[in-house]
């Protein structure tokens, strides 16, 4: 039977059908197991709405994990049969969901937290863990800004486990003062070759000699070969006058 013909639409928070259910099956195909821990109740932690359809956690005897349920027959794909597996995308990453059909609960999609349970001291411990979980599923995974010795809890994988990153801190070296500068200083462009202002050559003109041909020389005045011979003519500049 296919998964959409046992599927269970929730127009309603399905918190308390999934605790019936896996009630029911505690008291029932689960009894006497020696994976049960007695001290854990079957208790439904956070179910909301997650888009179309729910997301919440489950404590059960056996095993601490999150169900992803059907809100909406439209939107949930035909292609999710027993077993097969589906990536749900929450705010600390992607996780990878397992297609679960019950004949009591119909299909859903389930990730194991934790299993089996053998080990939890008693039902508060369960609660936590569940409800921690959650949390932090539905929680972006950064690092708070007024908090630098934060330390992020990587998203569970598919199987489920909790990896922590250990923040690396990078500490400027002892003697940075005397380490050289591994950047090369940038070329300084060079500076024109300084002129001494026209008007302050004429005043020094008229107190010393000075010809007319070193006055104008800086502003690049055609120099006359010694042995060509004189015409007698003056080249002036457009707009110049002459000495003569």
């Amino acid at each position: 039977m296919s998964d959409v013909r046992q599927l269970r639409v929730h127009s309603l928070n399905p918190s308390s059908f999934f605790e019936a259910g896996f009630r029911h099956a505690a008291e029932t195909r689960m009894k006497g197991l020696p994976v049960l821990n007695p001290k854990v109740a079957v208790r439904a932690h956070g179910f909301r709405r997650w888009g179309n359809d729910w997301i919440g956690a489950m404590t059960t005897p056996w095993a601490i994990f999150c169900v992803f349920a059907c809100g909406c027959r439209e939107t949930w794909p035909e292609t999710r049969r027993a077993g097969s597996t589906f990536v749900v995308e929450l705010p600390a990453g992607d996780f990878t969901f397992t297609t679960v059909e019950d004949e009591a609960l119909g299909a859903y999609g389930m990730l194991s937290l934790k299993s089996p349970v053998n080990d939890v001291g008693d039902g508060e411990t369960a609660d936590l863990i569940a409800q921690m979980a959650l949390d932090m599923m539905l929680t972006a995974d950064r690092i708070p800004e007024d908090d630098e010795d934060a330390t992020p809890l990587i998203a569970p994988n598919a199987d489920g486990k909790l990896h922590r990153v250990i923040p690396i801190r990078i500490a400027p070296p002892k003697n940075i003062e005397e380490t050289p500068v591994l950047t090369p200083k940038a070329l300084e462009p060079e500076k024109p070759e300084e002129r001494e202002p026209f008007f302050d050559r004429i005043e020094r003109a008229g107190k010393t000699s000075v010809s007319r041909r070193k006055l104008f020389a800086p502003f690049g005045g055609k120099k006359t070969q010694q042995n060509e011979p004189s015409t007698g003519a003056v080249e002036r500049t457009p707009g110049a006058q002459s000495d003569d």
